[in-house]
């Protein structure tokens, strides 16, 4: 897709509102009211998957308010205590989000199923929920909803340590969702920081915050990669000033979820020696258990790697062009290599590297869901790129086409609505290419 736009410089405004700053503070109070309407609207329904059309349409007004805000930024991050602001509003439309049972995915059952098992003294690695060891923690709420119940699980041990402790202190759908909303709010208050260090203005933060599709996969649907995201950033954020605290965050954030693996070399390339040793000795400790933990037929890290798939584009034509799913992986893999060998060439920065990386891997990933993109939101306040935020919104498509489908979470879109979903994007990441290179030439001085 295009390249993000530069950073936003922004300069902080003064401790009062003027009367040329009234208008725009107006324009966000609004913006930020009305995105949060539409999430109470939402958070009322009940259930998104059984009305989806409904939801659809909501999800596209929440989009509209989300552009609003886009466009003006720039004017908004001249404003005092912007950064207020954005937390305000991002605290009110998860708040408003959070009464929403979990419709569109049942991955948060599956959360609370295995926090219940390990707190009870069992292995979610190699105990899956069909063994009658754990016939005793069935009950008539969680188990009945938990997906591929032959399987062990997949996640990683940090997060089973997180599902753990939420299932010791309140074992509910609520109790986890609550886990994830507190770890996505509090990236968004670390995003705040960030782009006030880097430019002035908290601003820049929203392009994450009220991104609508972050708001209904993490605080409406419960997904809970957030509490890793937020180690995530963290890493980066402190990779210069804090570089063993960086190292720590980096681990946390892949012993929840794999993917910061990304940002390793660079973040290694960026720290001291102590800073490195004590990452790669926390990793090679906990990811070697891991792996050692996942071995097996029942496997669910396994059937993930050699057979999942939903919702791509650019991996199937990889197993077109190649004939077969295992050398589509390895293209896949060799693709994200490249882009990360492309970005230690050009020796980019640990974020803009993690960036490059964190979205080629999705574009070429077998398996797309749509709340994998909040790992490439994440950054995107770095330099909101149009492309990607636009796919944010199609990619909604992946839960059905504006009726409810007969196959509920079973559903997979077909290709036609696959390259709608990301083919639009990228005809405006092409658009927008060709332009910048139509664009004269700035003159001189």
């Amino acid at each position: 897709m295009t390249r993000p736009r530069p950073p936003l410089r922004m300069i902080q405004g003064g401790a009062g509102l003027g009367p040329s700053a009234m208008g725009p503070a107006l324009e966000l109070a609004g913006i930020g009211a009305g995105l949060t309407l539409t999430m109470a609207l939402l958070g009322a329904m009940p259930g998104w998957l059984q009305r989806l059309g409904a939801f659809q349409g909501l999800f596209t007004l929440a989009f509209g308010f989300y552009a609003l805000a886009l466009w003006g930024l720039r004017r908004y991050a001249r404003l005092p205590h912007v950064g207020l602001a954005v937390l305000a509003v991002a605290l009110a439309t998860r708040a408003a989000l959070f009464p929403a049972a979990p419709s569109l995915s049942d991955d948060i059952y599956r959360y609370v199923w295995e926090g219940r098992v390990v707190a009870s003294g069992g292995n979610p690695y190699r105990q899956s929920p069909l063994d009658p060891a754990l016939a005793p923690l069935r009950d008539a709420v969680i188990y009945p909803r938990i997906n591929h119940k032959e399987l062990s699980t997949i996640y990683p041990p940090l997060a089973e340590a997180g599902f753990a402790l939420v299932a010791r202190v309140v074992p509910t759908v609520w109790g986890f969702k609550l886990w994830v909303v507190l770890h996505d709010l509090a990236l968004v208050a670390v995003l705040a920081w960030w782009a006030r260090r880097r430019g002035g203005s908290a601003a820049p933060a929203l392009v994450y915050a009220w991104n609508p599709l972050v708001l209904i996969e993490y605080a409406g649907s419960g997904h809970h990669d957030p509490t890793g995201m937020l180690w995530l950033a963290l890493a980066l954020v402190l990779a210069d000033s804090r570089p063993v605290a960086s190292a720590l965050a980096l681990a946390a954030a892949a012993l929840v979820k794999l993917a910061p693996l990304l940002a390793l070399p660079f973040l290694l390339r960026r720290w001291p020696w102590r800073a490195r040793w004590v990452a790669l000795v926390t990793l090679a400790v906990g990811l070697g258990w891991f792996w050692l933990q996942t071995r097996g037929a029942a496997s669910g890290l396994n059937a993930f790697w050699g057979t999942w798939r939903n919702n791509e584009l650019g991996f199937f034509y990889l197993d077109r062009l190649l004939g077969g799913f295992g050398p589509a992986r390895v293209a896949a893999l060799g693709l994200v290599a490249a882009a990360l060998a492309y970005a230690w060439w050009r020796e980019r920065a640990p974020a803009a590297a993690a960036r490059l990386g964190l979205r080629v891997g999705t574009l070429v990933s077998p398996v797309v869901h749509p709340w994998y993109l909040g790992w490439v939101l994440m950054l995107e306040p770095l330099g909101p790129s149009p492309p990607w935020l636009l796919l944010s919104f199609t990619a909604i498509l992946n839960y059905g086409v504006f009726a409810t489908t007969a196959l509920g979470r079973d559903f997979h879109p077909t290709l036609a609505w696959r390259w709608v979903e990301f083919g639009v994007p990228l005809l405006l990441a092409l658009g927008l290419t060709l332009r910048a290179r139509r664009a004269p030439a700035a003159p001189v001085d």
